[in-house]
């Protein structure tokens, strides 16, 4: 579809916004208010509530009436949150956009417009990302980077990140990204059938390059829309150097790796990945989070890391071999997206 036709008819079509959440209300009041602005109207929310104790879904019931509620009986996490609420949009065939949100964000007013003109310029591009920013105007992600070190180990904040620390001023066209990341992404509905959905073994952290992995094996394309902005208050649900994330963060960066790297690039990453480690862990920067945590939590977190991939390793080499077999694309092409 070009340009124009989009521009044209993109109010046809209607998207469902997910919001998984796992006591969020601090967040919600100025997260909704937002969405309730939007001006592009034809949506569905769908709040996915992960056992929260604060009242937060009767909170969005009343605020958002429309909003269809998921209620789960203990926190499943980030990943089955928003599967979840993703096959409950599927029901509704008039829904071609899944549109996954993050609770401690607040959108611009043309936020989802601009999401959703950018998915319809070309029928290749099966993700769209924002460009996100920290209160303070900067960017904090306008779109996921992998490293030439092939690792998930970032020694500086950001450098995962497209845009880190930017004017957000810097992006004035859509641009290819990897992927999107997870805050704030559109997903065509017609990919994600194709894909499957974010893998609940995951629980929280790296699914969304992940998926975006699988995206790009399936022969589809990322951008990120930057006119569709909003402000971020980046991990504020998990925490931003707590040793769970920290687990969860490394140990699911190996799951990504084994079912997505080269062969080679698989097998060397424990290597790889555990003398980053050390040296991140070392490092002086005072906003690294291995830092933060110390040498020897970071040691103990690596030691548990290893002994969950160990158990989860079969799981995750059938996942692979599944992906490699339906894959339009070969894990050589993907090679482009670790050079900067």
């Amino acid at each position: 579809m070009n340009t124009k036709n989009s521009k044209r008819n993109y109010k046809n079509t209607k998207a469902a916004v997910i919001i998984p959440s796992y006591n969020g209300i601090k967040f919600l009041p100025k997260c909704l208010s937002a969405l309730r602005r939007q001006s592009y109207s034809n949506f569905v929310l769908y709040f996915a509530d992960n056992a929260s104790t604060d009242g937060s879904s009767e909170y969005v019931q009343k605020q958002f009436p429309s909003a269809k509620i998921i209620r789960f009986e203990k926190n499943y996490g980030f990943a089955r949150a928003n599967n979840e609420a993703i096959k409950q949009a599927f029901k509704d065939k008039q829904i071609k956009f899944i549109v996954c949100l993050n609770n401690d964000t607040i959108v611009e007013k043309n936020w989802l417009k601009e999401l959703i003109l950018a998915a319809q310029k070309n029928n290749k591009i099966g993700a769209v990302g924002s460009i996100g920013v920290y209160p303070n105007g900067k960017i904090q992600n306008a779109g996921i980077r992998l490293l030439p070190s092939k690792t998930f180990v970032e020694i500086n904040e950001g450098e995962l990140s497209v845009g880190y620390g930017d004017n957000p001023n810097k992006f004035k066209n859509t641009f290819e990204i990897f992927a999107p990341s997870g805050f704030s992404a559109l997903y065509k509905k017609e990919a994600l059938l194709k894909t499957g959905l974010f893998d609940e073994d995951f629980f929280a952290f790296c699914e969304d390059i992940d998926l975006g992995f699988r995206l790009q094996y399936a022969g589809y394309t990322a951008v990120c829309a930057p006119k569709s902005k909003l402000v971020h208050f980046h991990s504020m649900t998990g925490g931003r150097a707590s040793p769970l994330k920290a687990f969860l963060s490394k140990r699911n960066g190996f799951f990504v790796a084994i079912k997505n790297f080269l062969l080679h690039d698989a097998l060397l990453y424990i290597f790889r990945d555990a003398v980053l480690t050390i040296i991140s862990a070392r490092s002086k920067n005072k906003f690294n989070a291995a830092q933060k945590i110390g040498f020897a939590t970071s040691i103990l977190i690596m030691l548990k890391v290893y002994l969950s991939v160990i158990f989860y390793f079969p799981k995750m080499i059938i996942k692979r071999s599944v992906i490699m077999r339906h894959s339009a694309k070969n894990a050589d092409e993907l090679k482009r997206w670790f050079v900067e």
